[in-house]
């Protein structure tokens, strides 16, 4: 039995002609020959298939691969090897060798764009090692072409680093000459390359992430400042630079109190702060900006290597706050019902108010929708996309609504929360301020809200520091407000500082034409509520609602239709199905009685906790379980005096 060389080339041939394996050929190769014949390959044709090489999609391929293909060439140089560089499909890219050598194989075809994969030219190294994806050496016969029997080559396939073969470097020469560490440096140098790619995708994916960040940081609404552990500013975001009217060469590389002057931003130090308020000081100009800042360290390895620093105008933070807590105003002139000429004219006197921006005094029995007629001043006002909040000045504690509409600062009280709060003048800037029941206010509220419209300025309860607000006062109340200030309890020059444009709303009683178009407006959207079909409406329905006098006006109205709607099975709405007391008129008589017998009661509770507690309202307020306030309020209401 012949071996060595000549031992192959006849097992090679047993198997061409007579399909014969050898045991003694090597499982890589023997698979290999049988892949080959599976597959058709002509293991005599005599040149290799040319096709066109997609250059640029391979580019980054071969300028990282050139280097080192020339370092391994200077080793083999002269000795009549090629190397070869493929792409992953056993297309040749590149080749490099001898000028003899490159001319010999140019006369097989084995040159750039020439395909040596296993499915065209049969077991080869480049082809082979990109099936089985590991390093391969092929001698001579092993070759299942002729054509490359007189060469033998070293390939090892290159990897990206999701571990997908991207190509094939290959080193081929004489069968004379191969050395056992030919394959060795092929693998070696193949790991230089794969370290490239890998070194050069992380330089690309650490731009795009830069890139990224820029793009993302721009576009955040927040103003972002990254300072060192120095207090360099390392990057400004556009919003921050537009924000400050600072350009980029101004801010970046720059000493962090070259430009601010408040010590929570120009701190050194890892500390973390958190929607903190502050009138942030610009140098040189000393322009002043009322923002919310976050200051987050930055750590790498557990080492503070910088901060963050995110800044807010405080009108964006507050528009964002009032959005959220529904502190919007949702009624417009459309949702207002009534045709009434006495109605219309109020609507009319509505929407002049609504184009000036001067201060709305809204009078009106309780229930006749003065606060839907506040809302629907504010949004057919220029202040329309601003905030609309509303407080009720009689259901708030009298030491609480100072507070409420001030806010306050840390400490001020006992209970204040932590960083203080802002009072609703603060939360109104730009837009409108709400005050119903203006009549219930204390005489000494009622300075401190003058004060507020005349200076249009703020200062929190426990505070030094005055607060610039832009806020347009619409008030409502139940009362007469001339006879109160000729009592002596409202303020005659607050009075006429809000009676700039008074609106008297119409009783429902002195309306009554329009019962009919609002009982059909508000059946229509409870029956969509309720998930009703909308009822037949009796004549009798409506004449009985007719001639009830409403003393709680529209309010009423609407709770009486809820209450029948709910009650009511059949598809029909008539008189019988709307409550008793509406045609009980003496109920109202009895209840009436029964107040003034309660009012009697609550007097004489008063009167008894003060003489119990020798005068002091505190305790007398206490001992009844109300707050003192209210305890004030029931005294002048009784005219009790102590």
């Amino acid at each position: 039995m012949k071996s060595g060389r000549e031992g192959v080339k006849e097992m090679w041939k047993r198997f061409i002609f007579q399909n014969e394996i050898d045991e003694r050929l090597s499982p890589m190769i023997r698979d290999s020959w049988i892949r080959s014949k599976k597959w058709e390959v002509d293991p005599f044709q005599r040149h290799g298939r040319i096709k066109k090489i997609e250059a640029e999609r391979y580019k980054n391929l071969i300028d990282w691969s050139m280097p080192l293909m020339e370092g391994l060439y200077s080793i083999v140089k002269g000795s009549g090897f090629l190397v070869i560089l493929c792409n992953e499909k056993g297309q040749l890219l590149k080749s490099i060798g001898d000028a003899d050598t490159l001319l010999m194989a140019d006369k097989i075809g084995f040159v750039e764009g020439a395909d040596w994969s296993e499915r065209v030219m049969g077991t080869n190294a480049i082809g082979t090692s990109i099936v089985i994806d590991q390093p391969v050496q092929i001698f001579a016969e092993e070759h299942y072409s002729q054509i490359c029997q007189s060469w033998t080559c070293s390939a090892a396939p290159i990897h990206d680093s999701k571990g997908t073969i991207i190509g094939v470097l290959n080193v081929s020469g004489p069968y004379e000459k191969v050395h056992p560490h030919t394959l060795g440096m092929v693998v070696s140098a193949v790991k230089a390359i794969e370290y490239q790619l890998r070194l050069n995708e992380n330089t690309e994916k650490n731009i795009m992430m830069q890139r990224f960040l820029e793009a993302t940081t721009n576009n955040m609404k927040e103003g972002i400042l990254i300072i060192d552990t120095e207090g360099k500013i390392i990057k400004a975001n556009d919003q921050l630079k537009k924000f400050l009217c600072l350009g980029q060469s101004q801010l970046e590389g720059k000493k962090i109190d070259e430009f601010f002057t408040n010590k929570s931003i120009i701190s050194n130090k890892p500390v973390y702060v958190q929607n903190q308020e502050l009138h942030l000081k610009i140098e040189p100009s000393r322009n002043v900006h009322h923002v919310m800042i976050d200051k987050i360290p930055i750590y790498k390895d557990s080492h503070w290597i910088g901060s963050m620093i995110m800044m807010k105008k405080i009108e964006k933070v507050r528009q964002f706050v009032n959005r959220l807590s529904g502190n919007q105003a949702k009624i417009t002139f459309d949702d207002i019902i009534g045709q009434h000429p006495h109605f219309i004219q109020k609507l009319n006197e509505a929407k002049l108010a609504a184009a000036t921006d001067s201060n709305v005094l809204i009078l009106g029995e309780s229930g006749t929708g003065k606060e839907m007629l506040a809302q629907a001043i504010h949004n057919a006002s220029k202040r329309k996309n601003k905030p609309f909040i509303a407080i009720n000045c009689g259901g708030i504690p009298r030491d609480l609504l100072g507070s409420e509409l001030f806010g306050y600062v840390e400490g001020a009280f006992t209970g204040a929360k932590k960083g203080g709060s802002a009072g609703k003048f603060e939360l109104a800037d730009g837009g409108t301020l709400f005050l119903d029941e203006i009549g219930e206010m204390s005489l000494e509220m009622q300075v401190l809200l003058l004060r507020v419209i005349q200076e249009k300025e703020v200062m929190r309860i426990g505070g030094h520091k005055v607060i610039p607000v832009d806020v347009r006062i619409i008030a409502a109340t139940n009362k007469n407000l001339r006879e109160e200030v000729q009592k002596g309890s409202f303020r005659e020059d607050l009075f006429f500082r809000l009676n700039v444009m008074p609106i008297i709303l119409p009783s429902l009683q002195e309306r009554k034409e329009d019962i009919p178009l609002l009982v059909k407006y508000f059946i229509s959207k409870l029956c969509n509520k309720l998930n009703k079909p909308f009822p037949e409406i009796r004549p009798d329905f409506l004449q009985a609602l007719i001639q009830y006098d409403w003393p709680g006006n529209i309010r009423e109205l609407q709770n009486i239709l809820e209450r029948t709607l709910n009650r009511n099975t059949k598809p029909i709405l008539s008189a019988k199905d709307l409550p008793e007391e509406l045609f009980q008129p003496f109920l109202s008589q009895a209840k009436e009685e029964m107040e003034i017998h309660k009012d009697d009661i609550k007097k004489r509770s008063l009167i008894r906790a003060l003489h119990l507690f020798n005068g002091n309202v505190t305790k007398a307020a206490e001992h009844l379980g109300i707050s003192r306030s209210t305890f004030y309020r029931q005294m002048k209401k009784y005219k009790i005096s102590y």
